[in-house]
């Protein structure tokens, strides 16, 4: 039986370049998903025997079922939860109701309950991580839908574990720093007027300081296959923090 992880939001960045890393250099069957299935499949050919895409919207329960039988007797070793969305982009005053529900939907909705949907099929020793990032952690003016959506992910990837330990599934939390993805062409495109931060960001990206989506998947692949299950879960784990770190070497 093939041992296959999961990937959402994989038809760019992170989870393109993760679904790569995880079949080339560890020999695992893909499940690449997200909502667009050209890009998709632009993802798949960059290593078509192990990655197999599934167009699906995570914040559709109709569609996380259709995952949980695509895995239906699958040796599911990973499950990570990648898709986000960074919209809407404006002051919490002005955030509408539909938006900020949608966000949610996609950002804290659909892991936890893609999660809920596959626990029946994750073996013991199965591991979930959450990408989050430092917005779970530090306020931004502009940001408050996605600031406070990847709070609630970091704690669930908290609940999750005190939740699941006992059955021997596992539940990681990484910070992959500030990434060159789409979601960053987003940032730069904000106004200065809704999201005084704009300037640092378009600063990291003249100045080349940020991080290939490469990069992040060489690191993400470590975490999830060269760390004990403990150590896996000890943390939310920082890539400018523990890149080269000897806690990491386990």
């Amino acid at each position: 039986m093939s041992n296959w992880a999961i990937v959402t939001g994989a038809g760019s960045g992170i989870g393109r370049a993760l679904s790569v890393e995880l079949a080339r250099s560890y020999g695992l069957h893909v499940l690449a998903v997200g909502r667009h299935l050209t890009t998709l499949q632009e993802t798949q050919k960059l290593f078509p025997d192990f990655i197999e895409p599934l167009a699906a919207d995570v914040s559709r329960d109709e569609d996380r079922a259709k995952i949980a039988r695509r895995m239906s007797g699958e040796n599911i070793r990973f499950v990570i939860h990648n898709a986000a969305v960074l919209q809407p982009v404006k002051p919490l005053k002005d955030v509408s109701l539909e938006a900020w529900r949608a966000h949610f939907a996609i950002n804290v909705e659909g892991p936890l309950f893609l999660t809920q949907k596959l626990l029946p099929l994750l073996a013991k020793g199965s591991r979930i991580l959450h990408i989050s990032s430092g917005a779970a952690h530090h306020a931004y003016a502009g940001w408050g839908a996605y600031c406070t959506s990847k709070a609630a992910l970091y704690m669930l990837y908290q609940v999750l574990n005190l939740e699941l330990h006992e059955q021997g599934i596992f539940v990681g939390s990484v910070r992959p720093g500030v990434v060159d993805t789409p979601m960053q062409d987003q940032v730069r495109q904000a106004s200065k007027d809704v999201f005084p931060a704009l300037d640092r960001f378009i600063q990291l990206r003249k100045e080349g300081k940020l991080f290939a989506p490469e990069r992040v998947a060489k690191f993400i692949g470590k975490l999830l296959t060269a760390t004990t299950d403990e150590t896996f879960i000890s943390r939310e784990w920082d890539i400018r923090e523990h890149e080269n770190s000897l806690d990491f070497e386990v």
